[in-house]
């Protein structure tokens, strides 16, 4: 039996001020009542059952995602002391599962994209579950609509082989946020897929990966390994997670390995990355604006105003700006230039006196 793990301790910076470090976008509701994160498990129980689910994520929102998942065991929650990128999330969430699971095939979700389509999502996990059995490091692939500078690209090859018609082909090459000129060139191809974050692999594939290019990574998931199940088992996951590699599993592995196929998928998917990814999944009115909440704009052309405040929010006269009021802060930025609220966010974690506004 497959199993899904979760990976559920990012940040989601671009969605300030809603999103911030103790409250991230995992625990956002976006489209529907319920957060990205109840969503993210609700597919993965769907597929696996919830004995075979795993949420990883850090220490500090363990208790959080309690809250937001009454349903879900203690036990079935990875916490990491410290968040290290997904190279050492991944890890981690391997041998953790290996021991208690053995080598079958673990299936990896993102806990804050938002997925439709939940038939053809769910054909393609069973596909994915079935090439990883024989070995492959599988990543799923969208179709780009846009020469999106923040996503993967990966680069399809020839096919190798098809699970109830549902085919999977080589991996030719994997290219992480490349330049605009770039991502311009790999849509106009049509051979290339955004990398849509979701993979799966038997335990022992992946490790085997991961020690051949992270090697620095791969000894300290040996220690942390050794450690299991033993009483040392918190003092030395402590000790050592601080100081693993910080880097992506897609820059740290897929980038490098021979390994690794590319399934197509046509559910329709978005990582929900920035305040503009509302253009995505909401409708504009006549005035190309996007308005959430309690709000009243008069003259206001091509905007995306979110209120989340029970206070009225008057906007006058403006365009191309994004609105954001919620209890944790006020942001106002032109659209074209919401990509830097990362930026902006870097700065308040970066002063003492301010961090506790990102916080």
């Amino acid at each position: 039996m497959a199993t899904g793990l979760i990976m559920a301790g990012g940040f989601g910076k671009r969605l300030w001020p809603e999103s911030k470090l103790n409250h991230p976008k995992q625990f956002l509701a976006i489209k529907e009542k319920k957060s990205l994160i109840q969503l993210a498990y609700q597919r993965c129980i769907n597929l696996f059952g919830a004995e075979n689910t795993f949420i990883i994520t850090r220490q500090e929102l363990k208790e959080k995602i309690l809250s937001h998942i009454p349903s879900v065991s203690s036990e079935q929650i990875i916490p990491e002391p410290v968040g290290r990128d997904t190279a050492a999330c991944i890890g981690f969430g391997a041998i953790y599962i290996k021991r208690i699971r053995g080598d079958s095939p673990v299936v990896v979700l993102p806990s804050d994209h938002l997925i439709e389509d939940k038939g053809k999502f769910n054909e393609i996990m069973k596909a994915a579950t079935k090439f990883a059995q024989k070995g492959y490091l599988v990543t799923v692939g969208i179709k780009p609509t846009r020469a999106e500078t923040g996503y993967g690209y990966l680069q399809i090859a020839n096919k190798i082989e098809d699970f109830n018609h549902i085919s999977c082909y080589k991996l030719e090459r994997f290219t992480e946020k490349p330049s605009q000129a770039k991502a311009k060139s790999f849509v106009e191809s049509g051979n290339f897929l955004w990398n849509a974050g979701i993979f799966a692999w038997r335990p022992s594939v992946i490790l085997k990966e991961i020690k051949k290019y992270l090697p620095p990574l791969h000894q300290g998931l040996e220690k942390i390994k050794m450690a299991l199940g033993k009483d040392e088992e918190e003092e030395t996951i402590k000790k050592v997670y601080p100081h693993l590699p910080k880097i992506s599993i897609d820059y740290g592995v897929m980038e490098k390995t021979k390994k690794a196929v590319v399934i197509p998928a046509e559910f329709a998917w978005d990582d929900i990355g920035e305040w503009r990814a509302l253009e995505r999944v909401f409708p504009e009115n006549q005035k190309g604006n996007i308005i959430q909440g309690l709000v009243k704009e008069l003259g206001v052309e091509d905007c995306i105003l979110v209120n989340r405040e029970e206070k009225m929010l008057g906007v006058i006269g403006i365009s191309n700006v994004i609105v954001v009021n919620c209890k944790g802060g006020l942001l106002l930025v032109n659209r074209e230039f919401s990509f830097r609220v990362k930026e902006l966010v870097d700065e308040l974690l970066q002063d003492e006196k301010l961090r506790k506004y990102a916080e």
